[in-house]
């Protein structure tokens, strides 16, 4: 059996499909799926950014996963493998929260994680009796994992040298604007950490790479769990980096061994610095008067930092940009990677501002979190995209790098070059994160 996995681009706004000759960051889905595949089936896996889709490619099966602003080209790849006749298979969070939609376009769509149905799929495509939609009853316990496959990759078309690894799956927050708590459900779910650790043993062994990218939405979720995972990392030399909640500046021991054992960068999901906004999307988790501290901790270990910020939050006002530029000038924070409100199908606030009569429309090429698709709170569509922007120029100004990372710091070297090439980007209003 023959098995096509495609990870599709994206649609600009003239509908043409975004292409580039690199992508940043390698995902780990589609490459783990392959590893979830038995001997004696064959896979090959095309990034539709990067590389043409051969519609004519010899297969059995087309596996294409999404998020929102992807749906519309997954569509399109979708539509045209079935007018061909080959059978079609979506997942990832958009077809999760959207199956009914997902399956107008496909055969089958999995919905939620792959472990338990992947082998189902796969006996009904060898038999052309695709059943539609499949779900697993459980959630898997997350032993046993293979390792994905990162040898069908092309390597060397990602610029940072990461392999992605995972410890944990889950999340009790809730927070009103995330899909993970209904994609992963609402507790943790922890590997054992012998198992992380062998497979960052094997992701070192391919192409001599030593840098880790732990994909966790928390690394910090279980203390007793990470602290395990970190002591197995020591021996390795191991270079890693992870997503952290803010409130791992308030733990120094775990930011020692995170330094002990590799880790060179954090990335925070901040939000917003106002308790506010913070409330208006159920972030408890958060605490605003925290962040001075908890940053300058992580900060001391000489560990690099990043923050994500979110703006349209009900609670901003036309002051928060000014405010969260200042505020992030103050932390001293090497990198920020800023976004507005995207509403996106199956969220719990798109529920609340559809009910509220403030959902533009469903264009899910434009849900990418740099426009604005919904009805702010308290000021215009046209106000809160221009503060958008002019946030990120203001931050990303030369007076603000050199605020931030000089005099010379143990940032300097490695946040210089990103915060140079955001500059370049945001002054010709082109997202950061289009490129990666």
């Amino acid at each position: 059996m023959k098995v096509l996995l495609v990870q599709p681009s994206r649609l600009q706004p003239d509908g043409s499909v975004y292409k580039n000759r690199t992508r940043w960051l390698l995902g780990m889905t589609l490459p783990y799926l392959a590893a979830l595949c038995p001997p004696g089936v064959a896979v090959t896996i095309k990034d539709d950014l990067y590389e043409d889709v051969d519609f004519d490619a010899p297969c059995d099966l087309v596996g294409l996963t999404c998020m929102s602003h992807q749906a519309s080209r997954a569509y399109q790849i979708a539509d045209e493998f079935r007018r061909r006749g080959k059978q079609v298979v979506v997942g990832g969070f958009h077809a999760t929260l959207a199956p009914d939609e997902a399956l107008e376009h496909a055969d089958a769509v999995v919905v939620g994680e792959a472990e338990g149905v992947w082998p189902r799929v796969l006996e009904d495509a060898a038999s052309r009796r695709l059943q539609g939609r499949y779900q697993s009853s459980v959630l898997s316990d997350l032993k046993g994992l293979p390792s994905p496959r990162y040898e069908l990759i092309d390597l060397k078309r990602y610029r940072i040298p990461n392999l992605p690894a995972q410890t944990t799956r889950g999340c009790p927050y809730a927070c009103s604007y995330c899909e993970v708590t209904q994609v992963y459900g609402a507790r943790f779910r922890y590997r054992p950490p012998d198992e992380v650790v062998e497979e960052v043993k094997t992701l070192m062994r391919l192409g001599n790479r030593k840098f880790v990218y732990f994909v966790d939405d928390i690394f910090n979720a279980h203390r007793k769990h990470a602290f395990a995972v970190m002591e197995g990392l020591k021996p390795l030399k191991v270079h890693w980096t992870c997503l952290c909640t803010a409130n791992v500046g308030d733990d120094g021991a775990m930011l020692d061994l995170m330094r002990a054992s590799g880790c060179l960068h954090i990335n925070i999901g901040m939000e917003s610095v106002n308790p506010e906004s913070l409330r208006s999307v159920n972030k408890k988790q958060n605490h605003a008067d925290r962040y001075k501290e908890q940053f300058a901790a992580i900060r001391k270990r000489g560990i690099e930092f990043s923050l994500n910020v979110m703006f349209g939050l009900d609670g901003d006002t036309k002051d928060v940009f000014d405010a969260t530029v200042d505020r992030l000038i103050e932390y001293k924070a090497p990198i920020s990677f800023m976004f507005i409100l995207s509403p996106r199908v199956g969220l719990k606030i798109r529920d609340e501002l559809a009910e509220q009569g403030r959902i533009d429309h469903s264009d899910w090429d434009r849900y990418h979190s740099y426009e604005v698709v919904f009805e702010p709170k308290h000021m215009t569509r046209r106000e809160l995209e221009e503060g958008f922007w002019r946030a990120q120029r203001r931050f990303y100004s030369l007076g603000s790098i050199a605020r931030r990372l000089l005099p010379p710091n143990r940032y300097a070297l490695q946040s210089l070059p990103m915060n140079l090439f955001f500059r370049r980007c945001v002054h010709r209003r082109v997202h950061p994160l289009t490129f990666f």
